[in-house]
């Protein structure tokens, strides 16, 4: 009995000692509800330096990522699927590449049904597709593939055609 009152005298003395850990019960640093999920950043703590350190390691991984992006469309000016979407027509996919270092260029045609996965249609490189009675109801898109003197391979994907008539 003792025990227990000796517990709660320093139970109740460190809570005033550390009143903002109290208040602080039932929050997560880094965190906030939205629409009912919680969004947190990862590595967050309470300490607002290394908050900011995180913070900044998050910002400089954006970054990276972003040049990386970049780094794959370089050269390529233009890349646009230009037709109707409609069955028997022929879409052309129109491109504008520059570069000195380019060794070849092949355009792969896709297609989907509704939210499904896209499929290659086929391992032919064309610039032009003929749609067909199979993509009706669909959508069709091309990829455009890119191999470099220095054995880098880039690939940038076109706007979307669909829904097919």
């Amino acid at each position: 009995m003792a025990y227990r009152a000796a517990a709660s005298v320093l139970l109740l003395s460190w809570i005033n000692l550390f009143p903002a850990a109290a208040q602080a019960q039932g929050m997560l640093p880094g965190c906030r509800l939205e629409n009912g999920s919680l969004q947190c950043v990862p590595g967050l703590t309470a300490d607002p330096e290394k908050q900011i350190n995180v913070l900044n390691q998050e910002i400089s991984s954006d970054v990276q990522m972003e040049g990386r992006i970049t780094q794959t469309i370089q050269g390529l000016k233009k890349f646009v699927l230009i037709g109707e979407a409609k069955e028997g027509q022929l879409l052309k996919a129109e491109f504008d590449l520059q570069g000195d270092q380019i060794n070849s260029v092949h355009i792969h045609w896709y297609q989907r049904q509704g939210n499904g996965h896209w499929k290659l249609v086929s391992d032919r490189s064309e610039e032009t597709y003929r749609i067909s009675e199979a993509n009706r109801g669909g959508e069709v898109m091309a990829v455009i593939v890119v191999a470099t003197s220095d054995g880098e391979v880039q690939r940038v994907s076109s706007n979307v055609i669909g829904p097919i008539q």
